[in-house]
């Protein structure tokens, strides 16, 4: 009896080794098979153009009576007088007295149209983080081969790139087959409603329906895989969620607080709500990406990759090492104001509290918000979700479309050696007022970028350049991928 257990047991064994040796074996590369091809050569005037943009101080603020206007006109005028043949070439449109259409003919009608999207505006400086920049957040210095400056990464690079590759397209006397439209809105740091809302809506209207859109989301990023970049295409982006909470109290001295506090019920709920996370899964963004990056995986780590019907978890742990790597598996929980208390003396008898949720694809804003009822269960505790501060996860987007293998066979030619996955963006972008005109939207900035929001904003040049050989070439690869 005890032989034949072991017999078993053994057989169990050499059947599973045999599994997993298979699965590793013809785990094969999903990464285009072309050849590399030279980058086109970028002028000077290019990159000065870029740094001219960047001195145009096109900041969106929450309080728009900050907002200054002029700036915005001059964006608009610099667009024009830059690019000259673009612009007698394409049809323009200025949409909400600041935000871009062009669209750009194509030789075949019957095609489905192209949307390539970006935002002209940026973040503010504080002013107490001037200190810590190394340049001038608005001077868009060269520094080291580095542009410095706000929008050099968030996102004037798309919209500049964009423009000089097509600029020389044009110059060239090229035509894309199917009708390309350039879509730059202009207030996208505080909603987008007035710019690539009022633009979707437009086109929609006009009955377009896109074979795919493009905007910014994924990057160029190392640490993925050892010893190599990887290029991430958002197939898809989380929803979200804002919502309140307030509590009220009897107030009183602070020399004789009741045993709970406006405060202490506060803080407390936080705890609550912190300490119930939501449900962790695969995404089909980030199945994909285990199946994309996993073959270009050294050694162990490929047979890892390879056999996710059995190493899932371990894959899911060690993603979760990090914030972000966290976040790609489930809906994340971020208090971000916290107000109560006028006095030190004073027990405050309302304390409030805000809360983001960033929603993984599966759920929705009602089931974050009925889960958030149900870790809180107290009466004492009103919960008011913003109902101008949510939205669905978007749809996925297929990575065997013509929009994700123009991305890909243009980044393999490019960049032989630098693998491309879709990815699930944690982010939100202006793309989702886009849903309704296609069902393929792609989130990648074809480059290396430092600072989102943050001091010391800045691009190489290299790369910089780089993004522009790569939205031409991609233009040119429209026309060869049916």
């Amino acid at each position: 009896m005890i032989k034949k257990i072991l017999f078993f047991v053994l057989l169990l064994l050499v059947v599973f080794i045999g599994i997993f040796v298979f699965n590793t074996l013809t785990f094969k590369s999903k990464q285009p098979q072309v050849a590399a091809i030279k980058p086109i050569e970028i002028g000077q005037q290019s990159v000065i153009n870029f740094q001219n943009a960047i001195r145009i101080k096109t900041v969106s603020f929450e309080d728009t009576s900050q907002v200054d206007t002029t700036q915005f006109s001059a964006n608009l005028k610099f667009m024009e007088t830059t690019y000259p043949n673009l612009n007698k070439t394409l049809k323009r449109e200025v949409i909400s007295k600041y935000s871009l259409l062009y669209t750009w003919p194509g030789k075949n009608p019957s095609l489905k149209p192209v949307v390539l999207m970006g935002h002209m505006d940026v973040v503010p400086v504080e002013e107490a983080s001037l200190g810590k920049w190394k340049a001038d957040p608005f001077g868009g210095e060269i520094k080291q081969d580095t542009i410095w400056g706000r929008g050099s990464v968030d996102d004037k690079i798309t919209v500049i790139t964009v423009m000089e590759a097509i600029e020389k397209l044009v110059s060239e006397g090229f035509q894309p087959e199917q009708t390309i439209y350039l879509a730059f809105g202009h207030d996208e740091e505080i909603s987008g409603k007035e710019g690539a809302s009022k633009i979707a809506a437009l086109l929609k209207s006009r009955g377009v329906k896109a074979e795919f859109v493009m905007d910014e989301g994924g990057l160029i990023i190392d640490g993925i895989i050892p010893d190599k970049s990887i290029a991430l295409v958002g197939t898809a982006e989380k929803g979200y969620l804002t919502i309140d909470l307030e509590v009220n109290a009897s107030g009183g001295h602070s020399s004789a607080p009741g045993k709970e506090t406006a405060i202490d019920i506060l803080t407390s709920t936080i705890t609550k709500i912190r300490t119930n996370p939501f449900k962790s899964s695969f995404t089909t963004p980030t199945l994909e990406l285990v199946e994309y990056l996993g073959p270009e995986m050294p050694g162990f780590l490929k047979a890892v990759f390879a056999n996710k019907w059995i190493t899932k978890p371990l894959i899911q742990k060690e993603y979760e090492k990090t914030d972000r790597g966290a976040a790609q598996f489930h809906t994340t929980i971020a208090p971000t104001i916290l107000k109560s208390g006028f006095k030190d003396n004073v027990l405050p008898t309302v304390a409030t509290a805000t809360i983001n949720f960033r929603i993984l694809p599966g759920e929705t804003p009602e089931t974050v918000l009925e889960h958030v009822k149900k870790a809180v269960n107290d009466p004492r505790v009103k919960i008011t979700p913003r109902t101008e501060s949510q939205a669905n996860p978007s749809k996925i987007s297929s990575s065997q479309a013509k929009g994700f293998l123009a991305i890909a066979k243009t980044n393999k030619q490019l960049n032989p050696d630098i693998p491309v996955s879709p990815f699930l963006l944690i982010a939100v972008t202006d793309s989702r007022y886009y849903a309704d005109i296609t069902d393929n939207i792609y989130r990648y900035v074809p480059s290396k970028l430092v600072g989102y929001h943050d001091v010391n904003e800045r691009i190489a040049v290299k790369d910089y350049k780089g993004a522009i050989a790569f939205y031409y070439q991609m233009i040119k690869n429209l026309n060869e991928i049916k």
